[in-house]
């Protein structure tokens, strides 16, 4: 088994997504998280490279995260993001929601 080389570990979590791109709206479901990164669990991924809006729906659609993400890799089930979070605040949110996770 090969070991993981990651950054940072991955949370299991089960949060609704909204991803939206020029052409489309698509809802999906995040199934695990890091500071980085999460797979998606969707049935219309997105190619790897491309670039699309990500809203994270968080604690039953209270309070959400939205950011650019990219599709690093993707298969016929879902994708493996790259979050581009531009804002200082949305990282510690985000840390803050996985914590919690």
């Amino acid at each position: 088994m090969s070991k993981e080389n990651r950054q940072h570990p991955r949370s299991k979590v089960n949060w609704p997504v909204t991803i939206k791109t020029p052409q489309e709206t698509i809802s999906a479901q995040m199934r695990d998280v890091s500071l980085d990164g999460a797979f998606i669990y969707c049935d219309r991924p997105m190619t790897p490279k491309d670039t699309f809006f990500l809203s994270i729906h968080i604690h039953s659609s209270i309070v959400s995260l939205s950011s650019m993400a990219e599709s690093i890799w993707s298969t016929h089930v879902g994708m493996g993001v790259k979050f581009h979070l531009d804002e200082p605040d949305q990282g510690k949110l985000l840390s803050k929601f996985i914590s919690d996770a």
